[in-house]
């Protein structure tokens, strides 16, 4: 092995400034030791070698034939690895991570599905995600971005306008199909209703909102996580009531559909936050804006497939 054919590893590293400068006093300029140190590490690694790497001729040296082969082979060993030190930084210094917290079904049916589109924005960034519930409460340690409703004043936040919260009552184009609309279902059909236990806004509420009874007759399906109400809907097994920040990037790809054309405002807002205990770096900021301007896209695709106003909006 390499580490047995040498005195020490340094002795390259002096062999090689030696060669490249032609000088014992240059070199020993460049390492920031002494010449007679350059003087005993070249004797004791031709010493070791068992053969000479320089003829000496007072001030003068040359390489040997044994020398330029060893100088040759060091020299690209040690351009090799200064290019490869050199593309390691250049990828560390692009490539940055952003922490991002939001709940688990926007990261998976708001997030992920626009994934492509984020890395073509942001080839060099990387992504840490965090999940958020509404039972945490988390103040964005080690967050860098977060979005959060109704963000409470007074905290340790900056915020900015994200959505209004908007719900609307959703399902897949092939239930819709089958068996109709909220208001108006199929002859001889009667929906299927999935909902959450214990809801933060539940159908019931929707359906006073919109002035619409339309659970007479119906079939309930019921799960404790939001992001398994929307699989659901996805599959075609009922309509659900979905937030918008979550669910607009399922309708404007078509995979969820309206049931009917309400939609209900609830009078409070998400927010994009960020914590002001510390500054924001200009790539999440960057981050901060496009977010925005992916939501407000969402809605501005969805009122044009509710064939609705804005003010709705």
């Amino acid at each position: 092995m390499l580490r047995h054919q040498l005195p020490s590893a340094s002795s390259l590293f002096t062999f090689e400034a030696v060669a490249r400068l032609r000088s014992f006093s240059e070199a020993a300029h460049k390492l920031n030791v002494t010449q007679p140190a350059v003087s005993r590490s070249i004797k004791n690694l031709e010493s070791h070698l068992g053969y000479p790497l320089f003829k000496r001729h007072g001030r003068w040296i040359k390489l040997t034939p044994n020398g330029d082969k060893l100088f040759r082979a060091t020299s690209t060993a040690f351009n090799t690895v200064t290019d490869a030190l050199r593309d390691i930084d250049q990828q560390q210094e692009r490539c940055e991570t952003i922490t991002i917290s939001m709940s688990a079904t926007s990261v998976n049916y708001w997030f992920i599905p626009r994934m492509s589109d984020f890395n073509e924005k942001f080839p060099t960034v990387g992504l840490d995600f965090k999940m958020y519930s509404k039972d945490d409460h988390d103040p964005l340690h080690d967050v860098d971005l977060g979005i959060r409703l109704s963000s409470p004043e007074g905290t340790d936040l900056h915020r900015w306008p994200y959505s209004d919260e908007k719900i609307i009552a959703l399902c897949s184009p092939e239930y819709l199909s089958e068996n109709g609309t909220l208001d108006k279902p199929k002859e001889g059909r009667t929906h299927t209703l999935i909902e959450q236990l214990d809801p933060r806004y539940s159908l019931d509420e929707f359906f006073h909102s919109i002035g619409l009874n339309a659970s007479e007759n119906a079939a309930f399906v019921k799960f404790s996580d939001y992001s398994s109400i929307l699989q659901a809907t996805l599959e075609g097994h009922g309509i659900a009531l979905a937030w918008l920040t979550d669910a607009s990037k399922q309708i404007v790809d078509g995979n969820l559909v309206p049931a009917c054309t309400q939609v209900v405002k609830t009078g409070r807002r998400y927010h994009v936050v960020a914590s002001n205990l510390r500054p924001m770096r200009p790539v999440a900021e960057d981050m901060r804006d496009w977010l925005i301007s992916e939501m407000r896209n969402d809605q501005k695709k969805i009122v044009s497939i509710l064939k609705t106003n804005w003010d709705l909006f």
